[in-house]
């Protein structure tokens, strides 16, 4: 369980990478969910980046000081309401390009691992 914090980091970055990579492709073109702030309005789009970011940062701190029970639940929480923002499209994600996949991955994975870190946290460390 020590190292499941690495694993809230890394679903963090997978989902944050993902934002900017092609979320939709058709033809020779593509978009990505940053490129779709125009369309969906910029405040949904960084709602979904912001919660990434969030449980990125929490995987962070607990790689430097132990991930704690809060930590583990606002990463939760962040990666739960990702998958709330996509509830339409919930399993769609992996039919998309690269970036919908890792947001897909990066959401359900870290919502997996940060509920496991809640159920045993780590001693922090001083």
């Amino acid at each position: 369980m020590q190292n499941l914090k690495f694993g809230v980091l890394v679903c963090g970055l997978l989902g944050t990478i993902g934002v900017f990579l092609p979320m939709v492709s058709f033809g020779d073109n593509s978009i990505s969910l940053w490129g779709s702030r125009e369309l969906a309005g910029s405040g949904q789009v960084f709602m979904v980046l912001i919660s990434f970011l969030a449980a990125t940062a929490m995987g962070g701190m607990g790689v430097a000081k132990g991930l704690q029970r809060w930590m583990s639940i606002v990463a939760t929480i962040a990666f739960a309401f990702v998958l709330f923002k996509f509830r339409d499209g919930l399993f769609d994600l992996f039919k998309g390009a690269i970036g919908a996949k890792l947001m897909g991955v990066g959401a359900w994975g870290g919502l997996i691992v940060s509920v496991l870190t809640i159920v045993k946290p780590e001693p922090a460390k001083s």
